[in-house]
């Protein structure tokens, strides 16, 4: 056999061995060196201090382990240890680096990196982004302190199954493939934004790990609330569950956080069902619903504030634009005592009972009440009343000079009472001064009787005209 022919073989069996060493490598490293999701070793796996090297490759194969990098000192420790393209690491993890600032570009040469672990280290920010169709399935960058990534870090991790971001510093989450779905570990980020977890779902298909030990944070600008509160994260999935799964044709979004001294905060959600051409109400509302506009539709009535459970709950109503003849229905119910918004602009009210907002209106100036472009039925009552009542309550009802008359082309606040209420005005004046002369000629024939009284006690006679008048049956008794 000719010595080429004999190099031929030994390169075949050379190259057939090596396929068989990268099965065998990989159970290796599956069985030896990965755990759970992803490759991750402790303190007694780093180079020991006579090691000229910081890295170094582990006995299960294609794996290796860095200890207390700066920036200056990765890229020479790499090839110190022969972990670079050429070197077929699959797993790698790096321990207490003090990078700053962590450009995935400078990973690209790892080409057959699977298992990517950074942690323990000071790094602020991710920067540049991996290479496209990069092989890694697991990264591990927690306990790293790192407050954001930049837009496009991530998006080129194609098998990205696992994502552990525990431990750091993040408001968001940061975006990578939309394909697939991608389990991430978000717990211990105390800055991490509620809105910003609600965004993040939307993008992409997420499932968390360590939940119960992870939350988020609504602050001041959230609406109208004023601090920061910490929320479960279970509590976002729910209400992202509840997004996908609202009332048909009806969208569910977060509205504001309710707090109750001692109990974890809870958010709660706004439904908006309006411009779907409803003759009632929807029904049953999530239990956490908070505000329900139902505007533009041709809704009646509100009867199931007072008789549907899930209506309890709501502090805001926006139903606007329908059909809706009474408020009546809304008395005794437990929305018209905790109700922060009641608006039912452009109904068909016909009469405004004021007793059932006053003393509500009164507790709490922050109420608010939208009623205008109504057209009630107005009269002498309206005009005395009504018209002096939405006068005081302006800072309640800011639309107060909306409100219309159906019966007279008249605003309810230009309303004149000495010419809507003349003719009651007239008969009443009437009544009091009768009232009033029959009183001073009563009292006048007591003074007189009392008096001829006096006079025949001390004279002996009556006075005129008691003198002048004819005796009656009656007056024996006086004899």
């Amino acid at each position: 056999m000719s010595r080429v022919a004999i190099i031929v073989i030994c390169f075949v069996t050379i190259q057939l061995s090596w396929c068989r060493l990268d099965d065998d490598t990989l159970s290796s490293l599956r069985t030896n060196c990965v755990i759970g999701h992803c490759f991750h070793r402790g303190v007694e796996d780093c180079p020991s201090p006579e090691n000229k090297c910081r890295c170094q490759k582990l006995q299960c194969k294609n794996a290796a382990v860095c200890c207390n990098l700066n920036k200056f000192q990765l890229k020479e420790e790499l090839a110190c240890a022969n972990i670079s393209g050429s070197g077929h690491v699959e797993a790698l993890h790096i321990r207490n680096a003090s990078l700053t600032t962590l450009n995935l570009e400078d990973w690209r040469k790892l080409k057959y990196l699977r298992y990517m672990t950074i942690t323990d280290g000071q790094i602020n920010s991710v920067t540049g982004e991996f290479a496209k169709h990069t092989s890694v399935s697991c990264l591990n960058l927690s306990s790293n302190g790192i407050i954001n990534f930049e837009n496009r870090s991530l998006v080129n991790l194609y098998n990205l199954s696992f994502l552990d971001l525990s431990h750091n510093n993040l408001s968001d989450v940061p975006r990578f493939k939309k394909d697939g779905n991608v389990t991430v570990d978000i717990s211990a980020n105390s800055h991490m934004l509620c809105p910003n977890l609600f965004n993040a779902l939307q993008r992409t298909e997420l499932h968390f790990s360590n939940i119960n030990n992870s939350f988020c944070i609504f602050t001041k600008t959230f609406q109208w609330f004023n601090s920061t509160e910490s929320v479960p994260l279970i509590q976002v999935i729910e209400i992202d569950k509840l997004r996908k799964d609202c009332l048909p044709n009806c969208t569910c979004e977060p509205k504001r956080l309710d707090i109750v001294s001692g109990k974890q905060a809870t958010i709660k959600v706004e439904v908006n069902c309006s411009g779907q051409n409803w003759i009632s109400l929807p029904r049953p509302l999530p239990a956490n619903t908070f505000a329900l506009n139902v505007s533009n539709n041709n809704i009646t009535g509100l009867e199931l504030f007072s008789s549907d459970p899930s209506y309890q709950n709501i502090r805001e109503l926006y139903a606007d634009n329908n059909e809706i003849t009474s408020i009546l229905p809304l008395e005794g119910s437990q929305f018209l005592s905790n109700f922060v918004v009641l608006s039912l602009r452009n109904n068909k009210l016909k009469s405004l009972p004021t007793y059932i907002f006053s003393n509500i209106l009164d507790r709490n100036n922050f109420r608010s009440l939208r009623i205008g472009l109504n057209r009630l039925q107005c009269d002498c009552n309206a005009a005395k009343v009504l018209k002096v009542w939405l006068l005081t309550k302006q800072k309640n009802i800011q639309d107060y000079d909306e409100i219309y008359c159906d019966n007279m082309d008249m605003k309810v606040i230009d309303l004149n009472p000495s010419k809507l209420c003349q003719s009651q005005q007239d008969w009443t004046d009437y009544i009091y001064y009768i009232i009033t002369a029959e009183v001073v000629l009563f009292a006048g024939l007591i003074a007189k009787v009392v008096y001829d009284y006096y006079v025949f006690k001390t004279s002996g006679y009556l006075p005129w005209p008691a003198s002048k008048m004819p005796k009656l049956p009656c007056d024996w008794l006086c004899e």
